[in-house]
């Protein structure tokens, strides 16, 4: 008995430390500013909608006086996807970048569409505003991109939360999350289930408030522009009941707001390191 209970516990130690890889502790409630040339720096935070503190990155353009600005929500397992260099650039371009660190029910960095994370997305815009008091972002020209299961949250924020941004730009967004735990890798779905507290059969009304496509026949509006961007070689997104089935459905409902479809030959999450979204959307101070 002793032995089988040993077992036990040797099989479950590897599920409870795959439940949140990127676990963090909170960050210090503290704005760190940086100015390098015109451009400003910002190591700041947010707490999210379950009180954690989260990391928050901004940068903008130090002598602007109103500036457009570009939220960013990373793919799966991601804390951040912006660096220094890229964050510059983008102020120098003329434009905010933000970048959330993200925080889902059960993880932070696998959040797959919690309802909190979705609402903290959309709230964001604010929050940038606040921890820059000295440049005003232009409300006209506030944009939100994700990739993979950024992409995925992006759509949810779009279908939701219609009036949060301008322009929604999902890169490669899984649309059906119950179907994409069924092709994750074996070591992935543990993260998915944590989040659903069991697999798709176990707990399907969770797999579907947190799937796109399911949320389409509920949808009231989109944003000024949704645009979402996926390769139809890409076995991820590119499958029918992925990015095409949410295509069709969106498309047959005709709300109002606009929608864009951009194809391509990519890999699976390739426009978002190739920095493709920001030229699409073109982001500078006429754009």
């Amino acid at each position: 008995m002793r032995r089988l209970a040993l077992l036990a516990l040797l099989l479950l130690a590897p599920a409870a430390q795959a439940a949140d890889p990127s676990a963090q502790p909170d960050v210090a409630p503290v704005t760190v500013r940086r100015e390098i040339g015109d451009a400003v720096l910002l190591r700041s935070w947010y707490t999210a909608w379950n009180g954690r503190m989260r990391t928050l990155l901004i940068a903008y353009p130090r002598t602007a006086a109103s500036v457009p600005l570009l939220v960013t929500n990373h793919p799966a397992g991601m804390s951040m996807v912006c660096t220094d260099e890229r964050s510059l650039a983008a102020a120098r371009a003329g434009y905010a970048l933000a970048c959330v660190s993200g925080q889902g029910t059960a993880t932070r960095a696998f959040s797959y569409g919690s309802a909190g994370q979705i609402a903290d997305l959309a709230r964001a815009p604010q929050v940038v505003q606040d921890r820059m008091p000295d440049v005003r972002v232009d409300p006209s020209r506030v944009f939100l991109v994700g990739s993979s299961m950024g992409g995925t949250e992006a759509l949810l924020v779009a279908l939701r939360y219609p009036q949060a941004y301008d322009r929604v730009i999902a890169l490669d967004p899984i649309t059906d999350l119950g179907r994409r735990w069924a092709s994750l890798p074996l070591n992935r779905r543990p993260l998915l289930e944590a989040e659903c507290g069991g697999t798709p059969a176990q707990q399907p009304l969770c797999y579907a408030v947190r799937s796109p496509l399911a949320l389409v026949p509920t949808a009231t509006a989109l944003p000024r522009q949704l645009q979402l961007w996926y390769s139809p070689s890409d076995p991820v997104v590119g499958e029918p009941r992925q990015a095409p089935a949410f295509i069709a459905a969106l498309a047959a409902r005709r709300l109002p707001g606009g929608f864009v479809v951009r194809t391509g030959t990519w890999g699976h999450g390739s426009p978002w390191n190739r920095d493709l979204y920001a030229a699409a959307l073109g982001l500078h101070p006429t754009g």
